[in-house]
């Protein structure tokens, strides 16, 4: 294995951290982003409705809870609904 030749070839300790973490919470059965963005849309209206989501796509859940880009798409609808919400 080489060395890093300087500070800028090593990798932030924070994307390290993430890396652990992830592979830490890696089940046998996962879902893709892909899958993510197809169901998105329904997980956050029911999580709106207050279904109990964990329960109803526990894989969804899952999978926001270790990938940013889903957490965010997910993050972004539900700003939307709620400030759309005339309640």
């Amino acid at each position: 294995m080489t060395q890093p030749q300087n500070d800028t070839d090593r990798l932030p300790d924070e994307l390290i951290e993430n890396l652990i973490r992830s592979l830490e919470h890696t089940k046998e059965e996962e879902c893709t982003c892909d899958e993510v963005y197809a169901v998105v849309d329904q997980y956050v209206e029911a999580e709106f409705r207050g279904e109990d989501v964990q329960r109803l796509m526990p894989l969804i859940k899952q999978h926001m809870e270790l990938c940013h880009n889903c957490c965010e798409e997910y993050e972004a609808l539900l700003d939307i609904l709620e400030k759309n919400d005339p309640a």
